[in-house]
């Protein structure tokens, strides 16, 4: 595509026009060449792929107003007016100053222009591709904002050399020593063709090895004999370096130098010769490295987190068996004689040897019997939640009457509710057959929940069981009451054990094991307990048992 012009080119060889524009056509970058008319000369294929030109517009004579504009139709430079757009950076363009600039795409790709001004008027534009480049310090950041430091110097740094740059008389000599890339090419017999000053600035050559014709091998006895290709025979090196280069086979590769930077060579066979392309990747690999170390550094730091964690676990499980052990013995040793009391204060209340001749003694004895049963139903519930705890206690199934276990909890709580006027109802006309369950906890769940229910709700409320079938299989058992309802906030900390929440009301009596005992006990038959309630107006907590624990 840099046929469009005859340029001549200053002290190099007739051939070096064609040789030159095949070296521009294997870079790494995109190349364009615009007259002081802002028409274009010449301009390579990297050119046109990197920015998503059609081909038309690779043909000499296309001017920048059309690439901006074509740019500027597809989004290119964000919203605005289109005229607009086009108009300022056409000003800047007729500038004709030296730039350097780095520029996202809309798809991501993230590119390096390098523009400089050509002796006579033009203008020459490199684009190089960096978007890995760029990836990879954004990654660094992240990891370690000491290294992103280097690298931002490293390209003030490389920026600064790229200015020093001097302009070359012969336009297609300017544009090769304009990229930040080395560049050699040799013929078939291994001399050199060129080599720009990137090069022998970059692997510390002298200037010597860029003249024209010059044997490649000098090049490679100096490298070998300054210890470039690490120890060994120089001359053997050279010998096998030039056996590997006259095969012509494509090839890249990374090679530390003793320096400790990290060159990326890669070459390609060209018609006439080879063409090799030298890149300075040192912050590159190192920011590489850093990374690894860094995750490496996290991976240790989880897995001895994990290490820690999985010891706090196995200390706190061990606690925990030790708690509910504790509370289990301690509990039933507390029965037997809470069993005495409870039955030998009912033998004077009920007055089986006698009467009472004092009314002040049955009144101690009623409070005597009340507290011990009292504290009996704490006992139990502890102990129901030591069992549920260590898990070890396996529930026994069997069909039981869910019409008479509602009876047999109603019956329970009668007294209770009647003293404080409260209504009992129950309506299980939508199921009331049977349950494949553990009839003493169902008992147990439904006592709790009505007993929760009395306590809370004021007198003259209403607490009412009833039960459903789900359209999904299995059934629930409702328990409502017209009491003054829990907050939504609050709906959770109910269901954990010693806790007690109620809006409007002091707290009852109690321990606040009653609902976890019977979310617990839901839970082993598969089921779940759920809380609704609506502050002022009451709630209800439903007992969803699973389709298979139907059995009618």
């Amino acid at each position: 595509m840099c046929a469009g012009r005859n340029v001549e080119i200053t002290g190099a060889p007739d051939p070096a026009g064609p040789v030159l524009r095949d070296v521009i056509e294997h870079l790494h970058q995109g190349l364009s060449y615009f007259d002081r008319d802002l028409r274009l000369i010449c301009c390579n294929r990297q050119y046109l792929t990197l920015l998503e030109f059609p081909d038309w517009m690779g043909r000499p004579g296309t001017t920048a107003e059309d690439f901006l504009r074509y740019n500027a139709k597809r989004g290119e430079y964000g919203p605005g007016d289109i005229e607009t757009l086009v108009q300022e950076r056409l000003e800047l363009v007729r500038q004709f100053e030296p730039h350097r600039f780095e520029r996202r795409r809309p798809d991501g790709l993230v590119l390096l222009i390098e523009g400089n001004p050509v002796q006579g008027g033009g203008f020459v534009t490199t684009y190089t591709d960096i978007t890995a480049l760029r990836n990879s310090e954004e990654a660094l950041k992240r990891a370690n904002e000491t290294l992103d430091n280097r690298v931002r110097a490293r390209s003030d740094e490389l920026v600064e050399r790229e200015r020093q740059l001097r302009e070359k008389t012969a336009t297609l000599e300017t544009v090769l020593h304009s990229v930040t890339n080395g560049i050699t090419m040799v013929d078939n017999d291994l001399k050199v063709v060129l080599a720009n000053d990137r090069l022998l600035e970059m692997l510390d050559l002298p200037k010597r090895f860029g003249t024209p014709g010059i044997p490649f091998e000098e090049i490679l006895m100096y490298n070998a004999l300054r210890g470039e290709y690490g120890p060994g025979d120089p001359e053997q090196q050279v010998r096998d370096r030039i056996a590997a280069a006259r095969r012509f086979e494509p090839h890249a590769f990374v090679r530390a130098r003793p320096d400790g930077s990290q060159i990326e060579i890669v070459g390609h066979p060209v018609p006439g010769g080879f063409v090799t392309t030298y890149t300075d990747v040192t912050e590159q690999k190192r920011a590489e490295a850093l990374l690894r170390e860094a995750n490496a550094e996290l991976e240790t730091r989880v897995t001895e987190r994990t290490r820690e964690l999985t010891e706090a676990k196995d200390r706190a499980e061990r606690a925990n068996r030790a708690k509910s052990s504790f509370l289990a013995q301690m509990s039933h040793e507390l029965r037997t004689p809470l069993n005495s009391i409870i039955g030998y204060s009912d033998v004077v209340r009920q007055e089986m040897f006698g009467p009472i001749a004092n009314e002040r003694y049955r009144e101690y004895m009623d409070s005597i019997h009340w507290s011990g049963s009292h504290l009996l139903e704490l006992i139990n519930d502890i102990l129901e939640m030591a069992r549920m705890e260590s898990g070890k206690a396996a529930i026994t199934d069997e069909p039981v009457d869910l019409e008479e276990a509602v009876r047999a909890a109603l019956v329970t709580v009668a007294e209770r509710a009647g003293s404080k006027s409260q209504s009992l109802e129950s309506d299980l006309s939508d199921y009331s057959g049977r349950l494949q369950a553990n009839a003493r906890r169902v008992h147990q769940m439904l006592l709790n929940l009505l007993s929760n229910a009395v306590k809370f709700t004021p007198e003259g409320g209403t607490i009412r069981i009833s039960t459903r079938r789900r359209k999904k299989g299995g059934v629930t058992i409702s328990v409502s009451d017209t009491g003054p309802g829990i907050a939504k906030e609050d709906v959770a900390k109910i269901l954990e054990p010693f806790t007690q929440v109620r809006t409007g009301r002091a707290n009852q009596e109690g321990t606040g094991l009653g609902l976890s005992i019977v979310n617990g006990l839901v839970g082993e038959h598969g089921g779940r307990l759920s809380v609704h309630s609506t502050i002022g107006i009451g709630t209800r907590m439903d007992l969803d048992f699973p389709p298979e624990r139907t059995l009618d």
